[in-house]
């Protein structure tokens, strides 16, 4: 009984690192909103945003604000999610992403709080 390994990297049983996919904007709305609907009952949702400036703004080099770009990333697990929003859509983009948060955000609970007023004019009393 023979394994042959399925890949080059190795044995076809060994375990891979999940890999980062990048969406355009509207799929990864679409991830976004799947994987908000996953965490529901059990897990977070990490998102991310980061300038990106590409190979210019790596070497120091002046770059026009116009050129960059806004990096997106969403995990959920080992579920990940990436897209790239350009200056000019960053308007569209970020309307869409809030009414996405806007709906999926409902299921969080109140923190309760204690009244600090009322326990301290106790002990005092």
């Amino acid at each position: 009984f023979f394994f042959t390994p399925l890949e080059p990297s190795g044995w076809p049983w060994e375990p891979r690192a999940p890999v980062m996919v990048l969406h355009d904007a509207d799929g990864f709305l679409t991830q976004l909103t799947r994987m908000l609907e996953r965490s529901r009952e059990k897990g977070a949702v990490y998102v991310t945003m980061k300038r990106y400036a590409g190979i210019e703004g790596k070497r120091g080099e002046p770059v026009d604000p116009a050129d960059c770009r806004c990096l997106v990333r969403a995990v959920l697990g080992s579920t990940k999610a990436s897209t790239m929003v350009a200056a000019k859509d960053h308007r569209r983009f970020m309307k869409s992403y809030a009414n996405i948060m806007k709906v999926s955000l409902d299921s969080l609970k109140k923190k309760e709080r204690r009244r600090g007023g009322e326990k301290k004019k106790a002990g005092a009393a």
